[in-house]
């Protein structure tokens, strides 16, 4: 019994080896147990994560790469003038397009084109990297304004030749094309950055509005573009189509300008060679025209456009591509006097029974400022206006002190960019002592307010200022200059000017003089209708001095012309100011343009009631309301 239970306990007892492998084995079968309930645990979080926390998120995704959507040009809205006349509108245009991953061979599908459709080497180039750079299911202009044979033969070709695509899109066109070329502008493709901005930009052949009107009002022109929702393979195919959202037409805008004005002043202008001319009307403040020569066609840059057409229009050395009406800075002359007379009346330092000697010449120290004639005994501020008598404003200048000249010029409306619809304008300069001090670092010197008194110097301004200068002093109150008419229009209440009525009547009669009395720099300019006087001033700027004449062409070294007028005197309705660059006298060059334009105005009577006016009230409710107030 003894040696059985001795058996029973060795059998019992394993020796330390066995434990411990035992021992071993089970924290290996711990461990990777807990490790692999980790990694299942893992495992599950993660796709709790993706099938329930985030399954809106990775839906999206899912319907991206499933779905494609293509986005659809809208038709751009159209531009009136205030008659009705249609100045731009877009026209059915005929496109080929190809979609690169359907060509077998791009390179061979452009050669079997080429019989059908003139594609030339940089026409080609350009589609071979559009095609490298984009999806190849995304389709590429090739050509457009195809003719309908073109058209036709193109569609019945289509089968035998994979990729190819025509549809039907829109280019714009310009009516009195030559004649509104500056203020509505031209629209043109989009750059780099804008493509990167907005997706429609995008679309083939897109263009967005690059000058004029056109720039300006692109957003509510553009309009809001369609789309149509495809399903597509993994490989971008179209497999079918889903649906579509209809584009949204751009809003039409309606102009001030009367397009048969604007074509008869750029007429008037094309004898010289750089002239601008801008008419307002007083009361409104509408843009009736506004017209810079040289001028050029914006139907040559917009569609098919010749790159050597166009870099000659671009790099033409008078440049027809800038609008002198708005952009043109000059001195303005002695159109200024009226500025000057207006300024010394209301500073006190002149009234109108005050009278000076002209000799002809001005002293100041030892530096001699000379009057272009010697007009001889006593001469007041009306016959000074009238004769434009240079040594009466040097002295009224240089009484009153450059500040004051240079805050009542602003308050006339110069040295500023007005709101109005227009891009590009230059601000002109009206110098005062701090001026001078922020850009040269220099005091101010008086011999620089003399000269500025008949507006040479620092001084300088736009025919567009010079035009709401005028209608201010015409009508004695704070004019602003307004290019798009809303059918909400009310007649504005322009503010009275801070000036003394006095005064005003005081300029206004020697402007009359200007052109109605004996010895009036522009008497052979008078109106030819019966019954209507017209009020006016001549200018003429020096554009040349002893350090660059010697640099300078005879054309270039020519005075520049300029006069603004308005009509009729007693009743004022129509303001114009006119500049000839290197024209010579204003009397004999710029004032006979104006009365020209003044006159077609007059008998036209283009302040009838603008086109929407004429309109039914669901018509009048789709013109875009944008009023152009001062900027």
């Amino acid at each position: 019994m003894k040696g059985l239970k001795a058996l029973d306990y060795g059998a019992k007892k394993k020796p330390d080896y066995a434990r411990k492998q035992s021992y071993r084995f089970s924290r290996r079968a711990i461990l990777l147990g807990a490790a692999q309930a980790g990694l299942f645990g893992l495992l599950g979080w993660r796709l709790h994560q993706l099938q329930i926390r985030e399954a809106s998120d990775y839906r999206l995704l899912s319907d991206e790469n499933r779905l494609m959507i293509q986005l659809s040009a809208p038709q751009r809205g159209s531009i009136r003038d205030r008659t009705g006349a249609t100045l731009a509108e877009d026209k059915e245009n005929l496109r080929l397009l190809v979609v690169p991953a359907f060509c077998k061979n791009l390179p061979d599908t452009l050669d079997r084109l080429s019989p059908i459709v003139k594609i030339s080497r940089a026409t080609r180039d350009r589609i071979m990297r559009s095609a490298a750079r984009q999806s190849g299911y995304y389709p590429v202009l090739v050509a457009e304004g195809l003719t309908w044979r073109e058209f036709a033969l193109l569609n019945v070709l289509a089968p035998q030749l994979p990729g190819l695509q025509t549809d039907r899109s829109a280019y714009r066109k310009y009516h009195h094309a030559r004649a509104i070329a500056h203020l509505v502008g031209y629209v043109g493709m989009a750059g780099k950055e804008e493509v990167d901005l907005d997706p429609v930009m995008r679309l083939p052949g897109f263009r967005a509005g690059r000058a004029g009107v056109e720039k300006t009002f692109d957003e509510q022109l553009r309009g809001t573009p369609g789309t149509q929702k495809y399903e597509v393979d993994s490989r971008g195919r179209i497999v079918r189509e889903l649906g579509s959202t209809p584009s949204t037409p751009g809003k039409d805008l309606v102009l001030s300008i009367d397009h048969h004005l604007q074509t008869v002043a750029q007429e008037r202008l094309k004898e010289h060679r750089v002239a601008s001319v801008v008419v307002l009307d007083v009361g409104t403040g509408a843009i009736l025209a506004l017209a810079s020569t040289p001028t050029f066609d914006p139907n040559d840059v917009v569609f098919k456009v010749d790159p050597r057409a166009w870099s000659r229009v671009a790099r033409a050395k008078d440049q027809p591509l800038q609008n002198r009406a708005i952009r043109g800075q000059y001195p303005p002359g002695s159109t200024f006097k009226v500025v000057t007379a207006l300024a010394g009346l209301h500073a006190g330092v002149i009234d109108s029974s005050e009278t000076m000697s002209c000799p002809g010449v001005y002293a100041m120290g030892r530096a001699r400022f000379r009057c272009w004639k010697a007009h001889g005994g006593g001469i007041d501020v009306h016959e000074a206006i009238k004769q434009s008598c240079d040594v009466y404003f040097y002295e009224t200048a240089k009484r009153m002190g450059i500040d004051h000249l240079a805050s009542v010029s602003r308050h006339l409306g110069l040295g500023r960019v007005y709101d109005c619809g227009l891009p590009g304008q230059k601000e002109g300069i009206i110098p005062d002592v701090a001026w001078k001090r922020a850009r040269f670092m220099e005091p101010w010197y008086g011999g620089e307010t003399v000269i500025a008194g008949i507006g040479q110097g620092f001084v300088s301004s736009t025919p567009l200022q010079l035009a709401v200068m005028t209608a201010r002093v015409a009508s004695g109150r704070a004019v602003l200059p307004k290019l798009v008419l809303s059918p909400n229009d009310l007649e504005p209440d322009w503010p009275l000017l801070q000036l003394d009525p006095k005064h005003l009547d005081i300029v206004r009669k020697g402007m009359f003089g200007v052109v109605n009395e004996p010895r009036g720099t522009a008497r052979r300019s008078a109106l030819k209708i019966p019954g209507v006087m017209m009020a006016g001033k001549t200018g003429t700027s020096q554009v040349v001095n002893a350090h660059n004449e010697h640099l300078l062409s005879p054309y270039e070294r020519e005075t520049h012309a300029l006069f603004i007028g308005y009509a009729p005197f007693d009743k004022p309705r129509y303001a114009a100011a006119c500049c000839v660059e290197h024209g010579g006298g204003g009397s004999s060059a710029a004032a006979p343009i104006v009365k020209d334009v003044m006159t077609e105005a007059l008998l036209r009577d283009a302040a009838k009631a603008p086109a929407f006016a004429r309109m039914s009230k669901e018509e009048a409710s789709g013109q875009v309301a944008i009023a152009g107030e001062g900027g």
